[in-house]
């Protein structure tokens, strides 16, 4: 079996229906792909301690040591700290799945299908999947197995979208040199200490580790 992939899985962790759908779609993205996709979610380390500057790393240090990432974009107005992440993403050339189950129409293009703030699309080596929650919930839910049926069927989409996008190629186009010296930049633009816990060593391991898996060609 092919080496795992892990998957920074980003969105609102503020309340009851944050926490659990993360945790329910996270697991099915895993059972469903047989563990080759084993999902992060940031929820899971940053616990209850003080709001400060070191939960923003801990998590940027999961954003950059994963190899792809899926990002929650739902709600009439984004999550901004979903936001800050996925911009991290595009900034070090990581493959993004962007899930949008809400329904309703947000943002400001006239263009793009994308119902969100133009800002947010058109970056490389990014896909949309796009699901109405709500048709899809009735077209399952009465169903044996309602639930789990329900979760399964947008995690099969959301592995889809996952064996696309890994597979479009890199800017780096295996330039593993210029990786690493992307990868210091972003710790060190980031600042507040990201530069001395992302060490040049770790930074050395993450690359090496992502252009085994073909991720930087």
């Amino acid at each position: 079996m092919a080496a795992a992939m892990r998957i920074y899985h980003a969105g609102d962790l503020f309340d009851f229906k944050h926490l659990s759908g993360n945790r329910l779609l996270s697991d099915a993205v895993q059972k469903v792909s047989h563990g080759f996709y084993q999902t992060i979610l940031p929820q899971d380390t940053e616990g209850n301690q003080l709001r400060n500057t070191s939960i923003r790393n801990g998590d940027l240090k999961l954003v950059m040591s994963c190899h792809l990432a899926l990002f929650n974009f739902d709600g009439t107005d984004l999550d901004s700290g979903t936001v800050v992440e996925f911009m991290i993403t595009k900034m070090l050339d990581i493959p993004c799945v962007l899930l949008r189950t809400d329904f309703r129409n947000a943002g400001d293009q006239t263009v793009s299908s994308d119902p969100w703030n133009l800002m947010c699309s058109d970056y490389p080596r990014s896909l949309t999947v796009r699901i109405h929650a709500m048709n899809l919930y009735h077209q399952y839910v009465s169903g044996p197995d309602g639930l789990s049926a329900y979760l399964g069927e947008i995690a099969t989409q959301v592995i889809s979208g996952f064996d696309r996008v890994r597979t479009m190629p890199s800017l780096f186009q295996g330039d593993l040199a210029k990786a690493e010296k992307i990868y210091s930049w972003v710790a060190e633009a980031c600042g507040n200490e990201l530069g001395k816990v992302m060490t040049k060593e770790r930074i050395e391991q993450i690359v090496r580790e992502k252009a085994e898996l073909d991720l930087l060609s």
